[in-house]
């Protein structure tokens, strides 16, 4: 009675929300480009007819650019172990075109539909998933009851959680025990995670340490780096050491690119939504940079004193991280939460942050306990830049303490792999 209870007051609530929450997404997605690109899947309308989708797949669902990239890197290891096919189902058009982009055989790509009574088991029904895996803590309950209505497993890998999401899971510990009690297992990226899922109410028995997919990368040899990218490197930089930065929120292109320039280093500059590409312009002209769009091609004749290369797409943040002397992490200075520096480490990049880096947690901590990264406020970041750039030798030193402190994470895909096997019942 409880549960049904819930149910009906989450249906409404989450309806009313929808219904004035929509016109803000739909412009939302219209800016970032979902318009054209089967969004109205999200709405349970396909354009691919019902006999031909794949059947009995494995469903995965993920959310934005860096769970697809996570939820891409597990299907291209389960989909060479175990053949079939699968479905991964993303939110943003942002994450959508990630993961078209990256035209992984076997892999039928859809936006997820939204968590309105019936669009779920419709999708469902549509794929007749044998398992369903989710990216990280990401877990609807309109979702969560069509799966089990149909006998679907389901397992969430990946899955972490921040010390404030803890707090406010707590809050509600009663709701949460009973929506995580929807999971079948539950794999997650280290030993502080798994207090934390426990104290919200999930059940021991199903939580397995797997590691992070995400730090599940050997160390790259930057001398593999993009040569395109290296030579556009190479006509504007004029010599100076390359400033990343990495993912950055509104502000910080101009707050990292001053500091760069003090520091006697060139600004490249990759934000964390493409779509801002005229925001980020128009912040750094104003402060007297001349700024040149990764999108706009050509490189000018002509160069200011002051320039800076934007890179307004997305998917190629790995390659130009390779090129980079520091990495400067983005929203961790004039936003909340931070970014995740796991990608510059595994590149042999030295890393700078700001202050703020709740969502990461446990692993800024792990880097901090080996001394594998550098934090510090906006007000001393110039100063801080120009010592790592000055002491190359130190600022290294400091990267190989980092990949090696993400060895532990080694090996993680394998490890989520043996746990959905286990789950499924089938051989390992």
């Amino acid at each position: 009675m409880k549960a049904l209870l819930l149910s009906c007051c989450y249906n409404i609530l989450y309806t009313i929300g929808w219904l004035v929450t929509l016109p803000s997404y739909l412009l939302k997605q219209k800016r970032r480009g979902g318009f054209g690109t089967g969004l109205m899947e999200r709405f349970g309308l396909y354009r691919v007819s019902y006999n031909r989708e794949p059947k009995g797949v494995l469903y995965v669902h993920a959310v934005s650019v860096g769970e697809v990239v996570i939820a891409l890197k597990f299907l291209r290891a389960w989909l060479r172990e175990r053949g079939g096919s699968a479905v991964l189902a993303t939110s943003t058009a942002t994450g959508h075109a990630t993961a078209m982009n990256a035209q992984v055989p076997g892999v039928r790509v859809i936006y997820s539909p939204f968590d309105l009574l019936g669009l779920p088991g419709r999708c469902f029904d549509r794929f007749e998933p044998e398992a369903i895996v989710l990216v990280e803590a990401e877990l609807w309950p309109n979702f969560a009851r069509a799966a089990k209505v149909r006998g679907i497993p389901m397992a969430m890998i990946n899955a972490r959680m921040s010390a404030r999401s803890e707090s406010r899971y707590r809050a509600f510990k009663w709701l949460s025990k009973y929506y995580f009690s929807f999971l079948d297992t539950m794999g997650v990226q280290d030993k502080g995670d798994v207090q934390r899922f426990e104290s919200v109410g999930v059940s021991p028995a199903v939580i397995h340490v797997t590691g992070s997919i995400k730090f599940d990368q050997q160390t790259a040899d930057r001398r593999d780096a993009n040569p395109e990218f290296s030579a556009i490197l190479e006509k504007l930089k004029r010599g100076k050491p390359v400033v990343l930065a990495a993912s950055t929120h509104d502000g910080e292109e101009v707050l990292i690119a001053e500091a760069a320039r003090k520091a006697g280093g060139f600004p490249l500059i990759v934000p964390r939504h493409a779509e801002r590409r005229h925001t980020v312009v128009k912040d750094l002209s104003a402060r007297g940079w001349q700024c040149i769009l990764r999108t706009e091609g050509e490189i000018p004749e002509t160069l200011k004193e002051n320039v800076c290369y934007v890179v307004d797409t997305t998917g190629e943040l790995k390659d130009w991280t390779a090129l980079a002397d520091v990495a400067v992490i983005g929203k961790s200075f004039l936003a909340d939460g931070g970014q995740n520096p796991a990608e510059a480490v595994a590149c042999g990049v030295p890393v700078l942050t700001g202050p703020h880096m709740e969502n990461f947690d446990a692993l800024v901590q792990l880097l901090e306990g080996v001394d594998g990264i550098t934090r510090c406020g906006e007000e001393q970041l110039p100063d801080v830049l120009k010592e790592m750039l000055d002491n190359p030798l130190l600022a290294h030193a400091q990267a190989s303490r980092a990949q090696v402190a993400l060895k532990a994470h080694y090996g993680a895909t394998a490890r989520t792999i043996r746990m959905i096997c286990i789950m499924l019942k089938i051989p390992v």
